[in-house]
């Protein structure tokens, strides 16, 4: 079937809450046990980081795949990594920092924009093959350290890339830029739409969930996370060496915090 991706600045369509399943693309990740999260939904609403839990993403195609709509935002690429020294050999940002990165990018330094195109050549690939209609997000870089001119540039090397995605800028520490939909983590940023807001990094168990729901009401997407969603189980462990197999119950349960919180914006029935 051929790929439909709608822009949603063309459409009046209603905020959309889901898990961040960030970790998705580990080639451990139970895909049969994680759709369990939409079972008895009409659409799949979530979103992954690429290239950091796994380059094939088997999941993410699984999804892809499927006769429901879709909604999806994805972060392209890693920059917490970077900041706290942990960049894997297969992350684009590795041995780079904000400073050393963001110039490479400004002055279009053909190794650095081949290491990061071949990531959005990637992802682009999968909405290719995709079935049923998508309605795309895409965030060039998460939590992005790089300083705005810099992350002007990958944007529009995104847009130009995947002109059928709603490009999102996710800046850490400073202000979004212009004309984009903006993206901040935790459990209380302040922002104007149009945006997306992920609790990444604060537990959803540790807050009001309702709370938080309510608040970002105004944004497209509003993402609950859990460190487990990341495949955090203690200590740093690089990962793409993380355990990431869940049992179905994990799913289970977070599908029954989101229908709980966000039953009137996101499921129009929370039935088995």
């Amino acid at each position: 079937m051929k790929l439909l991706i709608v822009l949603l600045a063309l459409m009046a369509t209603a905020q959309a809450q889901a898990p961040s399943y960030l970790s998705l693309c580990h080639p451990t990740t139970d895909c049969k046990a994680l759709k369990r999260t939409w079972r008895g939904q009409d659409t799949i609403t979530t979103g992954w980081l690429e290239q950091t839990f796994g380059s094939e993403c088997k999941c993410a195609d699984e999804l892809l795949a499927s006769r429901k709509a879709k909604v999806i935002r994805v972060h392209l690429i890693n920059s917490p990594c970077m900041r706290n020294g942990r960049c894997g050999k297969y992350e684009v940002l590795h041995g780079e920092t904000a400073n050393s990165a963001s110039k490479k990018v400004i002055r279009k330094n053909r190794q650095f924009l081949h290491k990061f195109d071949r990531v959005v050549r990637r992802f682009r690939n999968r909405l290719i093959r995709a079935t049923g209609s998508v309605q795309c997000y895409v965030s060039p870089c998460l939590e992005c350290d790089l300083n705005g001119k810099a992350r002007k540039h990958l944007a529009t090397r995104v847009s130009d890339m995947l002109p059928g995605c709603v490009v999102v800028d996710n800046p850490f520490g400073s202000a979004c830029l212009p004309g984009y939909v903006c993206e901040k983590h935790g459990a209380s940023p302040k922002i104007a739409a149009p945006c997306i807001v992920d609790l990444d990094g604060v537990d959803g168990t540790d807050i009001n969930v309702d709370k938080f729901a309510a608040r970002y009401r105004h944004c497209d997407i509003t993402f609950y996370w859990e460190h487990w969603m990341n495949c955090i189980r203690g200590s740093f462990v690089d990962p793409r060496k993380r355990d990431c197999k869940y049992d179905k119950s994990m799913y289970d349960y977070t599908k029954g915090i989101l229908c709980h919180s966000f039953l009137d914006q996101f499921f129009a029935t929370c039935s088995h």
